[in-house]
C-alpha cells in the first residue's frame, strides 16, 4: 500500500507540475503574441501601409493565438481536427444561421499540422467573408474530410455565393495555403475557383499529418 501511494504521489505531483508549465507557456506565447501585435502597431502607424493590411495582419495574429491555446490545452500534444477547424472559424460565425456544415472522423493532428490547418482555414474564411459565400445572405461552407488507407483528403467548398472569378494575381492567402500548406504536411493544395464557390481540396499523408 506505501508503494502504490507513493506512486501516485509522485503521479500527482508530475501532474500538477505539467499543468503549472502549460499554464506559464500560454502565458509567455500571450505576451510575445502582444509584443508582436504592439510593434507592428507601431510600424503600421508610422508608415503609409493600408489600414486593411493592418487589419488583416492582427487578425492572422488572433488566429495563430487561438490554435496556440488550443494546443495549450492539450500539453502540445496534439489537437482534435475538428476541434481546430472550430477555432479557426469561430470569429466568423453568426448565430442566426449555421454558416458552416462540418463533418468527418475523428483525427488527432500533430502541433505542426494543426497549426498548419487553422491558419490556412483562416485565409479561406477571410476571403469567404470579403468575396465568396460568406458575402452572400445565402452562402455556406461545407467542410469534410476522410480518411483512406495512410492518406487524408480534406475539402473546403463554398456553396450558394456570388459567381467566383479566378483573381488575376495570387494574393498572401492563396500562397500561404499552397505553398506553404502543402510543404508543412506534405501534400497536394489545390483551390479551385468553380463557379458556385471556391474549392479548396487538401490531399496529405498520415504520417505527416497525425499525432502518430
Amino acid at each position: 500500500m506505501g508503494v502504490v501511494f507513493r506512486d501516485i504521489t509522485d503521479r500527482r505531483n508530475a501532474e500538477a507540475q505539467r499543468d503549472v508549465l502549460m499554464t506559464e507557456l500560454e502565458h509567455r506565447i500571450k505576451n510575445t503574441l502582444t509584443l508582436v501585435q504592439s510593434i507592428a502597431d507601431q510600424t503600421f502607424r508610422s508608415s503609409d501601409v493600408d489600414p486593411e493590411i493592418q487589419k488583416a495582419f492582427s487578425a492572422r495574429l488572433v488566429s495563430l493565438g487561438n490554435i496556440h491555446a488550443v494546443l495549450t490545452q492539450r500539453s502540445w500534444h496534439s489537437a482534435d481536427l475538428h476541434e481546430t477547424i472550430m477555432s479557426a472559424i469561430g470569429p466568423h460565425s453568426f448565430t442566426d444561421r449555421e454558416l458552416f456544415e462540418i463533418h468527418g472522423p475523428a483525427l488527432r493532428l500533430s502541433p505542426r499540422a494543426a497549426v498548419a490547418f487553422s491558419m490556412a482555414i483562416h485565409e479561406l474564411c477571410t476571403n469567404a467573408v470579403k468575396y465568396g459565400a460568406l458575402s452572400s445572405p445565402s452562402g455556406r461552407v461545407e467542410i469534410s474530410w476522410r480518411l483512406s488507407g495512410s492518406q487524408l483528403s480534406w475539402t473546403w467548398q463554398e456553396l450558394s455565393g456570388p459567381t467566383v472569378v479566378a483573381p488575376k494575381r495570387t494574393g498572401f492567402g492563396s500562397r500561404l495555403i499552397e505553398r506553404s500548406l502543402a510543404a508543412q504536411l506534405s501534400g497536394q493544395v489545390n483551390i479551385d475557383y468553380e463557379l458556385g464557390g471556391i474549392v479548396c481540396r487538401i490531399v496529405a499523408p498520415l504520417s505527416a499529418v497525425s499525432d502518430g
